[in-house]
């Protein structure tokens, strides 16, 4: 009742009056009135002073009217908060994930998301750098590799494994490489800004694993950059099975060294809090993405 009698007042000091807070809120004027009249008793104060054309708020109803306000913006965001644990996915659904995965795996499916779940918006940050590590301003993190240590919910999606590729132009000029050594001998795309292990390349070999560190004449600072520069012809680069597939399959790139490629393959993860109840929204996001990327794993023969 005493929350009804805010929505009330609030209504009368937006509207800027009786009759057109009784329309907003189906009431009759009369009614509207008396309950003005009961807050303000009930109170000690008068919130509104009265003229014949003319509502004008006192200080203690400025006050009032202010705080309010606030009161019933944060009721509608508790109650849509809990709403969200119902049974259908609403909301918005705050996504951090891997520029990579983001950018190739997650956004080229997501219109097919939204159109499965109307009630509910999406927010996706791509980011390689934990800058949320305990979920304070996401719902999900879709990641990969090492798990950190922490205390929240991971679930398998997919997985992943590094290729070596070339441009068709690429081969035309340079015959390809039939071990990892010869690698030595060409030119391959580096990356630099993720430390320089990344351009340690590892195979497969009789004794285990062996490294080779990749050099050439063109240096990039991202994965996007190397891409492109990759199907350009600039070099043999490396780049998850996952962004590139379609190239694979339509001949934009050749796949190199298939027979000393590292078995193992990486794992991508979903990252969320725990608790009783998981959203439906969580819940939602989790399962699809599986379904994606799980029939994705395998590259084509």
């Amino acid at each position: 009742m005493q929350n009804d009698d805010l929505k009330i007042y609030v209504s009368v000091v937006e509207g800027g009056s009786f009759a057109a807070a009784a329309r907003q809120l189906g009431l009759t004027r009369s009614a509207v009135s008396r309950r003005i009249d009961g807050l303000e008793r009930r109170l000690g104060v008068r919130l509104l002073d009265r003229t014949t054309k003319h509502l004008n708020l006192t200080d203690a109803g400025d006050v009032y009217f202010r705080r309010g306000v606030k009161i019933l913006s944060d009721i509608q965001d508790a109650e849509l908060a809990a709403s969200q644990y119902g049974a259908e996915p609403r909301g918005t659904l705050k996504i951090t994930c891997a520029v990579m995965i983001g950018l190739y795996n997650v956004i080229p499916h997501i219109a097919e998301f939204m159109e499965a779940h109307p009630d509910l918006s999406v927010s996706i940050d791509l980011s390689d750098a934990q800058d949320d590590p305990n979920l304070e301003i996401h719902d999900v993190a879709i990641t990969w590799g090492k798990l950190p240590d922490s205390a929240l919910l991971a679930r398998k999606i997919g997985e992943t494994r590094q290729i070596i590729c070339a441009a068709p132009s690429y081969l035309e000029k340079h015959d390809p490489p039939e071990v990892p050594s010869d690698l030595l001998n060409h030119t391959c795309i580096v990356i630099r800004g993720f430390g320089a292990v990344y351009n340690d390349w590892f195979f497969e070999s009789e004794r285990g694993v062996d490294v080779v560190k990749v050099t050439g004449p063109l240096v990039v600072n991202s994965g996007n950059a190397a891409y492109q520069a990759l199907l350009a012809g600039c070099g043999i680069g490396r780049l998850t099975d996952l962004r590139g597939r379609i190239e694979v399959r339509d001949g934009s790139l050749v796949e190199l060294l298939s027979g000393h490629a590292l078995k193992d393959a990486v794992p991508i993860y979903a990252l969320y809090r725990g608790g009783r109840s998981v959203p439906p929204k969580v819940r939602a996001l989790v399962d699809f993405l599986k379904a994606k990327l799980s029939s994705n794993i395998a590259m084509p023969s």
